[in-house]
């Protein structure tokens, strides 16, 4: 008889072989401890990387906090699925960092993390949250995102410009089985205000016109929305 033991996020499951020749009662009890000795170590291994144990769900045979001895021995199932959402966090934030043009170092040092829109701290403990969102409010931080010159190649040539959309996909592919990451736009506490109107201008015929009216995201007090990441805990 075997059933299969899986710690998220391992790689890999482990297949469970237990003797026969034990009643059931036994078995069960034999795959509890099997199960419980990797679920200790998982929370051993974060604690010793974050400092305390992640919050965590235990599956067995499809059922959602069941006890461990209630699995099946004979091809049952136990999922012990911790919650790394700190470690994704900090990850996309050491990458928007990496990925940043430098030249005064303001933007660099703009990313900013919300939960549940309440700013987090550099360095500081990241709360639970329903919602997590990276933004820039620099000024320039949607220039730099999606802006371009004239001639219409990209306004940043320093590093490759999407900075947050790379990012967002690239955090995807890389931790999609633990969150839902996605890119946007998020207008957010502290974001830039136009200082001017900004007409739209007409280049065509060669020559510069003013159109007539201002759209509303151009007037001046109208918010500048900047790039962000938006994360959010995996649906089970």
């Amino acid at each position: 008889m075997s059933l299969t033991v899986r710690i998220v996020p391992m790689a890999k499951s482990i297949a469970v072989t237990i003797r026969n020749d034990l009643s059931v009662e036994n078995q069960k009890k034999y795959a509890a401890a099997f199960a419980q000795v990797g679920i200790d170590a998982a929370k051993d291994k974060n604690r010793q990387i974050l400092g305390r144990v992640p919050p965590y769900t235990v599956t067995v045979d499809g059922v959602r906090g069941a006890r461990l001895e209630s699995v099946n021995p004979n091809g049952g199932n136990i999922i012990a699925e911790f919650e790394l959402i700190e470690g994704l966090l900090r990850w996309i934030g050491q990458q928007l960092i990496d990925r940043s043009p430098f030249t005064s170092g303001a933007y660099q040092r703009g990313h900013t993390l919300f939960a549940d829109g309440v700013e987090v701290t550099p360095g500081a403990v990241i709360p639970d949250a329903e919602e997590y969102v990276f933004t820039n409010l620099v000024p320039y931080a949607r220039r730099l995102e999606v802006g371009k010159t004239k001639s219409g190649r990209p306004f940043l040539i320093q590093v490759p410009n999407k900075i947050y959309e790379r990012t967002a996909k690239d955090a995807s592919r890389r931790f999609g089985n633990q969150a839902d990451i996605k890119f946007g736009f998020r207008e957010s506490m502290g974001a830039y205000k136009l200082q001017h109107h900004q007409a739209s201008r007409d280049f065509s015929g060669g020559s510069l016109k003013i159109r007539p009216g201002i759209r509303k995201d151009r007037r001046r007090g109208s918010a500048v929305i900047p790039p962000a990441i938006i994360i959010r805990h995996r649906k089970s």
